[in-house]
This record gives structure tokens, C-alpha cells and sequence, in this order.
């Protein structure tokens, strides 16, 4: 290969090659080994930086501030006034005033059912740990098979599961006499039309349908809305209206009887 027609890439790597083996040869013969460290000097050496003096603390103790609460700054009177949290053009938190008014407990869910006492409102089905939109603030925390509590801004709530107490019940639907159907339904006559049926002559006498009549008259009484029947006053009501029936059923047999012409 001739130098002339070398090219600069190649003068390059022999340069760079050339510097390598001379430190090479330098380092061998001991080049840089009679380097030592230059002899300490105090006057080189900086000094540290002074610490600025303790500041005294700014705050004092915390019975210093009392007015600050009696007097609050940014009140126009200086005197204390309620606040509220909640952003501005929010509604507030609703007051909790609801009747729990059944649980359900199952082994995989548990739900309560509560409504406002004067039922103005439908009633609202809130689960195990969670809130229902129309009360956000207020969460289902533990649920008893016959009580409930709830936990919002106002703390716990307890609400015990609501017994009817026989306040407020109607009384059985009155049973007017109707045409008879095929379906057999029961009729009972009214109380006039009953006690001309005990003063029809008969072979056995009205002292059969008379009991029957008297039976007939406490059923139709309507219930007092201070003393509301209980269970046990409307199966008794149920069974006479049945028992009238019955006797209805066999004066009429008799009269179809006496009507019929005799066999000759």
C-alpha cells in the first residue's frame, strides 16, 4: 500500500494508533510516578459557614387564639355564626325521618326497606353497606332481623322494625245480596229481607232461621276505627256469615218443597 494514496480515514487510526504506543512507552518508563500530594496549608482551607441565630417561635400556645374564635375576622358583626360545608347551589343533607318497615336477611344479601312515617314518599330498598340515591349521606351499616342501623352526618341511627298495632285497619267488605251465579258464590240477604225469611211458616218453624238472622247482623256492623277487629273477630264474623248462608240455603230448599204440586 503506498502513502500517497492513503486516505484520511486511514491517517486517522494511524494517529491515533502513533499517541497510543508513545503514552505506552511513557507509562513504562515510569512517567507520572513521581507525582505527590502538595503539602497542607491552613491558610487554603475555607472556613464553614456560621448557622444564622435560633429564630424565637412566632406561634404561641393554643389558649393564645381563643378570641379569634369568639371574634371571627371575616364576620361583619364579629360574632360567631353557623356555616355549612356542603358547596353552594347543592341541596342540603336531607333530615333522616324514615320508619324501617321490613328486612330481608338472606346468606348471600341483606336489604332493608324503610319509608317516611306518613308514607308522602315511596319507600326506599337500601342494601348492606351501601346508600340510596334519594339519601346519599347515609349508609346501611348493620342489619338485625328486627332492627337496622344507619350512619350519616348525624351519626348512628337505630331504627326498630315497625309492628302493626291494629291502628288503622278496615273492617271486611259488606256482602250485599247479588243474583246467584253459576260459581256459587254466597249471598247473604240484608237484614230486613232475613227477618222475613225467619217468619215464613215452615215445617221445622222459624226457630231454625232465627238464629241464622241474629247471626247476620253483627257481621254487616261495621268495625269502630278506634277498636279495629282483630284475627280471631273475623274468623268469628266469617264462620256466622257462613252459618246464614247455610240456613238460607235450606229455607229456600223447603219453600221449592211445599211449592210443588203432589205426585197423584
Amino acid at each position: 500500500m503506498r502513502f500517497d494514496s492513503a486516505g484520511p480515514r486511514t491517517w486517522v487510526l494511524a494517529t491515533t494508533a502513533a499517541w497510543a504506543v508513545l503514552s505506552l512507552l511513557l507509562a513504562l518508563f515510569g512517567m507520572g510516578g513521581r507525582i505527590t500530594p502538595a503539602p497542607e496549608d491552613s491558610a487554603l482551607v475555607r472556613p464553614l459557614p456560621a448557622l444564622p441565630k435560633a429564630v424565637p417561635e412566632r406561634l404561641g400556645p393554643l389558649t393564645q387564639y381563643a378570641e379569634t374564635a369568639n371574634r371571627p375576622l371575616f364576620a361583619d358583626d364579629r360574632r360567631p355564626h353557623p356555616f355549612s360545608l356542603q358547596p353552594q347551589g347543592e341541596d342540603q343533607a336531607k333530615a333522616f325521618n324514615y320508619v324501617l318497615t321490613s328486612v330481608m336477611i338472606t346468606p348471600a344479601f341483606k336489604m332493608a326497606i324503610i319509608q317516611a312515617p306518613d308514607a308522602s314518599t315511596p319507600p326506599l330498598r337500601i342494601k348492606l353497606g351501601e346508600a340510596d340515591a334519594a339519601l346519599p349521606s347515609w349508609t346501611l351499616q348493620s342489619l338485625d332481623p328486627r332492627s337496622a342501623v344507619f350512619v350519616g352526618p348525624e351519626g348512628e341511627r337505630r331504627l326498630e322494625l315497625r309492628v302493626y298495632n291494629g291502628v288503622g285497619g278496615e273492617a271486611p267488605t259488606a256482602v250485599t245480596k247479588t243474583d246467584a251465579s253459576p260459581q256459587g258464590r254466597p249471598v247473604v240477604p240484608p237484614a230486613g229481607q232475613a227477618a222475613a225469611v225467619s217468619e215464613t211458616p215452615g215445617p221445622q218453624g222459624p226457630a231454625e232461621v232465627a238464629p241464622a238472622t241474629a247471626a247476620v247482623a253483627p257481621a254487616r256492623t261495621p268495625a269502630s276505627p278506634t277498636q279495629p277487629m282483630t284475627e280471631q273477630a273475623q274468623m268469628e264474623a266469617i264462620r256466622k256469615r257462613i252459618e246464614a248462608r247455610r240456613a238460607q240455603l235450606r229455607q229456600e230448599a223447603q219453600q221449592q218443597q211445599q211449592q210443588k204440586p203432589p205426585v197423584k
